[in-house]
């Protein structure tokens, strides 16, 4: 990783500076325990597989980030990651908006983490597009 992606890379923490990889990898694993507890009904799989996707998507395009690319790859991923942690926080909201998660399960420290889960990145994607060199 070269010294620009890791002065970026070096705001993607929260929560007593917890790494980001981390935290994203266990908001997947949460996701994947919630989708898989999710009634086997229409809404249920539809969701639950929405959830699946962009929370995956989300730690492992993170992860793929921290690779040896160019910073314009850097940002892009960065921007994906984005993306799909809001996809992820919308699907954990219709979820729970719409009660089909099991029984009593309180689904707001799972959406908490989202919350500062996608504010890390919107402020990660803004450092990383001031640094980036301009296209003319």
């Amino acid at each position: 990783m070269d010294a620009v992606h890791e002065d970026v890379g070096a705001g993607l923490t929260g929560r007593g500076k917890q790494p980001l990889e981390p935290r994203l990898e266990r908001f997947a694993i949460t996701a994947v325990r919630l989708a898989e507890s999710l009634p086997n009904t229409c809404a249920g799989r539809y969701y639950a597989d929405q959830l699946l996707r962009a929370a995956g998507s989300a730690a492992l395009n993170y992860a793929e980030s921290q690779g040896g690319s160019t910073h314009r790859d850097f940002t892009n991923k960065l921007k994906l990651v984005f993306r799909e942690l809001r996809e992820a926080r919308l699907a954990v909201r219709i979820i729970q908006g719409a009660g089909i998660h099991p029984g009593n399960t309180d689904l707001s420290d799972l959406l908490s983490e989202a919350d500062e889960l996608v504010a890390i990145l919107a402020a990660s994607v803004k450092k990383a597009e001031q640094r980036s060199p301009r296209r003319t």
